[in-house]
């Protein structure tokens, strides 16, 4: 036998080779695409984490929060149970100024006072557990649900809810 007998023709070299980087293209696709995708998942996941971390550094400070509130609705009896002449002296001064500092502490870590007194009652940020009726003289149905008395004011921590405000609200009676 020749050697040109045992060697396959050109063109069918030519086109077994062109198969197989044909296959080898697809499976180079194949595997570019599969990368992509979980190159796209990671970020996703990557910025999901962002998101949750950032959500947890923004109300990791709420169970604090929620203990200190009582201290400021302890401080907040103290102060409105001075008269106005101990408000003027040096204790009622240092009530006024701790009460300050407290408060400002709180809101540098996001959180916000509501303090409803003389606005429409909203389920939402504040809970009636006192009604007071009023008569045909001084009110209407216009005021009906109006806050008359905040009992305790309500917290929002980074715009999240930790107390509602605790009201009084206006009921109109009927004739």
């Amino acid at each position: 036998m020749s050697e040109e007998e045992k060697l396959p023709q050109e063109s069918e070299t030519i086109k077994e080779l062109q198969e197989v980087i044909k296959k080898l293209e697809q499976e180079k696709e194949s595997y570019l695409e599969g990368w992509k995708r979980a190159k796209a998942d990671f970020l996703h996941y990557q910025r999901e984490m962002e998101t949750k971390i950032q959500e947890f550094i923004k109300y990791a400070n709420e169970e604090l929060m929620r203990d200190l509130l009582s201290v400021l609705d302890s401080l907040d009896i103290a102060i409105n149970n001075l008269d106005e002449k101990t408000k003027e002296t040096s204790l009622g001064k240092g009530y006024l100024l701790i009460q300050s500092q407290i408060l400002g502490i709180l809101q540098k870590y996001g959180l916000n006072i509501i303090n409803p007194s003389n606005e429409k009652f909203n389920p939402l940020f504040h809970e009636a557990i006192a009604v007071e009726n009023c008569s045909k003289e001084n009110c209407d149905k216009n005021d009906d649900n109006l806050i008359v008395e905040v009992l305790a004011k309500g917290y929002l921590l980074n715009g999240k809810l930790i107390r509602p405000a605790k009201v009084k609200v206006l009921v109109h009676q009927n004739a």
